[in-house]
């Protein structure tokens, strides 16, 4: 997290964006692709907030296949007059997506989830990494290490409440975009998203509901190596059995970045991801969500490129602690 209480942490923040603005003369850059990240806490996976998405469309007759791996790990306990939660847990988010643009400015997309949540690996890991910063560790020397344990009440009620490895498919995404604009220095599409019950509400893997969210994206080129980037949108969810007493329907989302190509195959990427409350609820773990995703891409070549990401919770103790993605993008035509 990126805080008061974490300055070294905000340090190396600090001096990544600050990277992001440096100069450069060289004039290879392409249009951004944003990282494949969202708020990755089990209560807002199971909700159809889209994955940040670029605002170049693929041409018509092209496809492309990415591979996201997502591995977030927190531990967290609040209450407050009517709602308790404890949340220790490391989950896996695997998203296979297939792009297809199958008319001119035109594309669908096929989201196909599948969440894990255990004890997992990170545990101690994180440990070390705090104790070596002299970062605070709060509650985490507390409790044994790579356990699992969810336990959110509302009223005395137990909303959901597990303390062993759960697994499943997730909820399946149909998407459609539409490329409004497009030129060398700049994109807007709009994107239309369906989710489809497909999860498993017993396993936090799924909501139960169908979900719909509209929004747009757009880039827009600073310099030769230099862009913008970024969306906004609004998402509409279904009653869930699970959670519907604390559950919100309507929730605004967006995200903002910039795209730095100091080489050919190198490019350097700051995220903020933001969206408002999924729950109606004062503790902090289940109200709005700003957090900084800052990485790298590397183009192995003109069809393949790997993504490697970090995700910090800015607004402290609203989303996972830390989030790693990994992403292979595939193009075909």
């Amino acid at each position: 997290m990126c805080n008061l209480k974490k300055p070294a942490s905000c340090k190396a923040s600090g001096f990544f964006l600050a990277l992001l603005f440096s100069t450069s003369q060289n004039g290879f850059a392409e249009q951004p692709s944003p990282f494949l990240t969202r708020n990755e806490s089990p209560f807002s996976l199971i909700y159809g907030l889209p994955l940040a998405s670029s605002a170049l469309l693929i041409n018509e007759n092209n496809s492309r296949w990415v591979s996201s791996f997502n591995i977030s790990n927190t531990i967290n306990a609040q209450s407050n007059s009517t709602d308790d939660l404890f949340i220790d847990i490391e989950t896996w988010h695997v998203n296979f997506l297939y792009d297809y643009g199958f008319k001119e400015n035109w594309m669908l997309r096929l989201q196909l989830p599948y969440i894990i949540h255990s004890g997992g690996f990170l545990d101690a890991p994180i440990d070390s990494y705090h104790q070596a910063l002299g970062l605070p560790e709060d509650i985490r020397p507390y409790f044994p290490r790579n356990q699992i344990n969810i336990d959110l009440s509302h009223n005395n009620e137990t909303l959901t409440d597990f303390d062993s490895k759960q697994q499943s498919l997730g909820d399946i995404s149909i998407q459609i975009a539409w490329q409004a604009k497009k030129s060398e220095q700049h994109a807007l599409s709009y994107w239309l998203s369906l989710k489809l019950p497909t999860g498993d509400e017993d396993k936090l893997t799924g909501s139960g509901t169908t979900d719909i969210a509209a929004w747009a994206s757009m880039n827009w080129g600073l310099t030769d190596t230099r862009w913008l980037y970024g969306q906004a949108g609004m998402l509409y969810m279904s009653d869930s059995d699970t959670f519907r007493a604390l559950q919100n329907n309507w929730a605004a989302f967006g995200n903002a970045g910039i795209k730095f190509q100091p080489w050919e195959n190198i490019e350097l990427k700051a995220q903020f991801d933001i969206h408002s409350a999924l729950y109606d609820s004062e503790l902090d773990f289940l109200s709005h969500v700003l957090q900084l995703t800052f990485g790298g891409s590397y183009n192995i070549n003109k069809k393949h490129k790997l993504d490697f990401s970090v995700a910090e919770d800015i607004q402290s103790s609203s989303s996972p602690d830390v989030n790693f993605n990994i992403s292979w993008w595939v193009y075909y035509k």
